[in-house]
C-alpha cells in the first residue's frame, strides 16, 4: 500500500477552499488524515495569510495519476496559473512525498510545511526558515 503527503494551502477564502479540496479527498481516497490547520504570512509574495495543511492519504495510485488529480483538483477551484506561481491562489496542493521519497524540499525549508506534516509522519528534518505559525480551529 502506497501513502503520499500532500500539502495543502489557500490565501483566498482558505476556509473555504480547504474545506472543498478536503471533502473531495476523501470522496477519492479510502484513507485521508488530516493535520491541524495553520496560519503563516505569504512568503514571497504580497498577499493575505495563507491557512496550510498536510493530508496523508493511503492505497494512492501511481506518482503521476496522483499528480495530474492534484493539479485537476485545483483548476477546479480556480486555482490561476498565469503569470507564474508566486501568487495568490484559491489552492495549492503539492506532493511531498510518495510513499518514502521526499519529493518537496519545502518539506525540509519551511515551517508552514513541515510542522502539520509532522503530525503526520514521524520528521526529523531541520527547517531552514522560521514562520511564526498559528494554529486556527477549522477542521478538515
Amino acid at each position: 500500500m502506497t501513502t503520499a503527503l500532500i500539502g495543502m494551502g489557500s490565501n483566498i477564502d482558505p476556509e473555504k477552499y480547504l474545506q472543498y479540496a478536503s471533502q473531495d479527498m476523501r470522496q477519492y481516497f479510502s484513507a485521508v488524515k488530516y493535520s491541524n490547520v495553520y496560519q503563516s504570512a505569504a512568503i514571497g509574495m504580497d498577499g493575505d495569510d495563507f491557512l496550510n495543511a498536510c493530508c496523508l492519504l493511503s492505497n494512492v495510485p501511481e506518482k503521476g495519476e496522483l499528480l495530474s488529480w492534484l493539479k485537476t483538483l485545483e483548476d477546479k477551484y480556480g486555482r490561476d496559473r498565469t503569470e507564474g506561481s508566486w501568487k495568490p491562489r484559491t489552492l495549492d496542493l503539492d506532493l511531498l512525498m510518495y510513499g518514502d521519497d521526499i519529493l518537496d524540499d519545502d518539506l525540509s525549508r519551511y515551517a508552514h510545511v513541515f510542522v502539520p506534516a509532522s503530525e503526520l509522519i514521524d520528521l526529523t528534518l531541520p527547517v531552514v526558515t522560521a514562520s511564526v505559525l498559528t494554529q486556527v480551529s477549522l477542521r478538515l
